[in-house]
């Protein structure tokens, strides 16, 4: 009898198979949760590892009226509904089938914080994908699905545990993030002051500004995109990585355009993203795109919030769970990737 892969399965699969690379297909029909209840043995004859699933324990989704599995390396989650509404889930063919990412995130936000699903939340709505392992890093590809379908999806699965967890961290996730930091700058600008954050309106992610003839010449494009937009302001915020920085002529050409078009860009550096302080001095310019809430921002939940969206977006982390058994300080060893 098929499995239906959930939970941290679904997501570790989201993000070992780049979805350019899938061949999987959403249903097209409603799947009757009493035709995925396998058995020991079913559990036993499958490869996992073939799925894009290496981490233990594997997780999977069973009926109400079904045994739960208590073999090693297994883990069952009870499912309260009689259907999987169609296109919430992966057929993954030879009897196994997987959430997708609306389902996977409204489970996830049910197991983790509400932070911790908000920046779930803006990667699985963005273009990029940490990989499986806890290393930085990160990888493009199209993105999965968007606030909508994952409203719409709420509204489809009615009584399904975690709806409200994920329905409250849904409220402050945006479409578009292209990159982890890209999300941290996001999630500092426009997570409410309760939470740490600085409580400014929400931004447009990678917005898109058409150039007029004079921005054309320069930039060789017909639009312009932004990292963080304010367009009611004509203001917009911005990251330059190290790592994985632009082609710098080409982006100064561009923000060569956006000023000539009448845009204001604010940029952060990685150490100003890392310090509470820096990101604090470069808001107070930013006055003129307005305020969600006018509390003042507690600097101690700020910090606070940085330090955990940078710990969930995985800065710093490097390769070492990868490449060593034991925690190896950037610079005493040279290695080649």
């Amino acid at each position: 009898m098929p499995i239906l892969l959930s939970h941290n399965s679904a997501l570790e699969r989201l993000r070992s198979v780049p979805p350019q690379t899938d061949w999987a297909r959403r249903t097209q029909r409603p799947t009757p949760m009493d035709d995925v209840n396998p058995t020991e043995k079913d559990l036993a004859s499958i490869d996992f590892s073939r799925l894009g699933v290496t981490q233990r324990p594997v997780h999977h989704l069973v009926s109400a009226r079904s045994k739960r599995s208590y073999r090693s390396g297994i883990k069952s989650h009870v499912c309260s509904l009689a259907d999987i509404p169609s296109g919430l889930l992966y057929d993954l063919k030879d009897g196994c089938y997987a959430t997708g990412p609306e389902l996977a995130f409204i489970q996830m936000a049910s197991q983790t914080s509400l932070l911790g699903a908000v920046v779930l939340g803006y990667e699985l709505c963005g273009t990029y994908s940490h990989f499986f392992r806890f290393v930085s890093g990160f990888y493009e590809r199209p993105h999965l699905t968007t606030t909508l379908a994952i409203s719409n999806a709420l509204d489809r699965l009615k009584g399904l545990h975690g709806r409200s967890s994920a329905r409250r961290a849904l409220e402050w996730v945006r479409d578009g993030s292209a990159s982890p930091m890209e999300t941290v700058v996001s999630c500092m600008l426009s997570l409410p002051v309760s939470m740490g954050g600085f409580g400014l309106k929400r931004p447009i992610l990678n917005h898109s500004v058409t150039n007029d003839e004079a921005a054309q010449r320069i930039t060789g494009t017909k639009t312009c995109k932004i990292d963080n937009a304010y367009p009611d302001a004509l203001c917009g915020v911005e990251f330059d990585g190290k790592d994985y920085h632009r082609d710098i002529e080409k982006d100064r050409k561009r923000r060569e355009a956006l000023s000539h078009l009448g845009w204001t860009i604010y940029v952060f550096n990685v150490d100003e993203l890392t310090d509470y302080d820096a990101i604090k001095a470069k808001v107070a310019l930013l006055d003129k795109v307005g305020r969600m809430s006018y509390e003042k921002p507690s600097e101690d939940a700020g910090k606070e919030l940085l330090a955990r969206l940078l710990k969930a977006t995985r800065f710093g982390v490097g390769l070492n769970s990868v490449l060593f058994g034991v925690n190896v300080p950037k610079g005493k060893v040279r290695v080649h990737i």
